[in-house]
């Protein structure tokens, strides 16, 4: 008996993973059905084993996968959930721009039972309602409203001077990511929420350490990006929460002080709060009710958004300006000019400055903030020039690390050079070759502000600071596979040399 009951245990254990083998690669034929180019999966990866293993980052990877395969498209896994991969800057502007009715939602996980603020975050919303909001949002960032932003950007900015200059009295190295944070916390907060950050002040400062909960690694914060991004069922099934509870209260207390102490006093600053207000007046957005937790999630996508766009960009922008000093030098000249003509650090001087634009370009080109831009086909849609049909609810992505560093778009991909955005250069390039802040209508609706907030740190610190490598500075980075975002494993210290006191010490 116990002979038989040995062999009843192993045949149905075989049977077992013979069931559960099946039911993990029963997609794993879906891109060679369709005739469409695909990367050998692995048994429950997919393609994401390096990703999921911490071995490299995500954009990291997927511009490998966009190196293997030489034609338009591709195909992957993502666990056995068939993804298609568009590499040809043409077929990209289908998707983002031509066609973009059949993709106007984006992969990533919404459902407001789970998670009531990132649900109609306007990244994440779902159409019709991201369609209507977005029409009374656009208004938010034009270049009238971010002029009116740049007093709010230059406090900040000289409260970052004054905080470097102690800081570079003290030590040799300063960690400018860290630096770079706390100037974007109090620039937000301030342009957003009306108030002061605090964050050069006081180390622990509140909204500085709800950037830290939200945006630095820890295993749950890992765990709520992946399902969120790669395992939107598992947020559905479990109501898993995609800001942490301890910062969506925060949040929530504090746009609600801030509105009401402005009701109250009947008091305007022409800030994102004071529109937000307007827009609740009005209600409803062709069926969207614009209340509660809905009013508050845009201002939270504002600090969200802009938080790791502004921080990351100004500090890769510092770090290439250590390790190219005539480039330095050349904008450092060009911030000089703009500013003897203008006076100041105005909106206008900004504007003139379009050596500083290059960089800033260039920046985002090598220092992508987000590895790849997400879409989800929202009816069957046929690949243009072929009889191949993606069906609907099929993931998009497109790699912006893998276009890039491409050097069909960009030769020699890996050197920092700002002249590849002269007008000529740049008209000389399919124009989807380079998408920092994507394209088309879901664009990023922030792309001025991030851009604005950028120059202003750039322009004040430059102008009384040297920047120098540190025997701390890491030549060259290596990059943090565990953040979901691009971050160096070791920071970014560097020296800032403090212009004004070594002019007076060679007086």
């Amino acid at each position: 008996m116990l002979e038989f009951y040995f062999i009843d245990t192993a045949i149905l254990s075989l049977i077992t993973v013979y069931l559960l083998y099946k039911l993990f690669t029963r997609n794993f034929d879906y891109w060679k059905r369709k005739g469409i180019p695909y990367i050998t999966p692995q048994l429950f990866f997919g393609n994401y084993y390096d990703i999921l293993m911490f071995k490299k980052t995500i954009g990291h990877t997927l511009a490998d996968m966009y190196n293997k395969i030489s034609g338009p498209y591709f195909g992957i896994w993502v666990f056995n959930s068939p993804h298609f991969v568009a590499k040809d800057p043409e077929l990209i502007k289908h998707i983002l721009v031509k066609d973009f009715k059949y993709f106007q939602d984006r992969t990533i996980a919404s459902n407001e039972e789970a998670d009531e603020i990132a649900a109609n975050i306007l990244f994440i919303m779902k159409n019709p309602n991201w369609r209507s909001l977005r029409s009374k949002m656009t208004p938010i960032f034009s270049s009238g409203r971010i002029k009116c932003m740049i007093p709010f950007m230059n406090k900040v900015a000289e409260d970052l001077v004054s905080y470097l200059t102690k800081l570079s009295h003290q030590t040799d190295s300063i960690e400018a990511k860290e630096v770079c944070a706390k100037y974007a916390t109090d620039v937000i907060t301030s342009c957003a929420f009306g108030i002061e950050g605090h964050s050069f002040e006081k180390e622990d400062a509140a909204w500085r350490s709800v950037g830290r909960d939200m945006f630095e690694f820890t295993l749950s914060n890992g765990f709520r990006g992946t399902s969120y991004f790669f395992m939107p069922k598992l947020v559905d099934l479990f109501k898993i929460r995609f800001i942490p509870y301890n910062v969506s209260q925060f949040m929530i207390d504090a746009f609600l002080k801030t509105m009401s102490h402005r009701k109250i006093e009947n008091s305007s600053r022409n800030d994102l709060i004071d529109i937000l207000i307007k827009l609740q007046t009005e209600g409803d957005f062709d069926g969207y009710k614009f209340e509660g937790n809905r009013v508050i999630a845009q201002a939270a996508q504002f600090f969200l958004a802009g938080f790791e766009t502004t921080s990351s960009t100004i500090s890769y922008a510092l770090y290439e300006l250590c390790l190219n000093k005539p480039i330095q030098e050349k904008v450092v000249t060009e911030i000089k000019s703009a500013l003897q003509q203008h006076g100041s650090v105005s909106y206008e001087a900004i504007q003139d400055m379009k050596y500083l634009h290059k960089v800033v370009q260039e920046i985002l080109r090598k220092y992508p903030v987000l590895p790849f831009l997400d879409r989800k086909t929202t009816m069957d849609w046929k690949i243009p020039g072929t009889n191949i049909t993606l069906e609907a609810g099929t993931p998009v992505y497109i790699p912006m690390f893998g276009l890039h560093y491409d050097p069909k778009y960009f030769p020699n991909p890996d050197v920092f050079d700002p002249e590849r955005f002269t007008e000529e250069t740049t008209n000389s390039r399919p124009c989807f070759s380079y998408i920092p802040f994507g394209g088309g209508p879901r664009n990023c609706i922030g792309e001025r502000f991030g851009l604005i907030g950028t120059k202003v740190a750039l322009v004040h610190i430059l102008s009384r600071f040297e920047v120098e490598c540190s025997n701390e500075t890491p030549i060259p980075i290596e990059f943090e596979p565990k953040t979901f975002t691009l971050a160096s494993k070791v920071g970014l210290p560097m020296r800032f040399v403090d212009v004004k006191r070594r002019a007076s010490y060679a007086a």
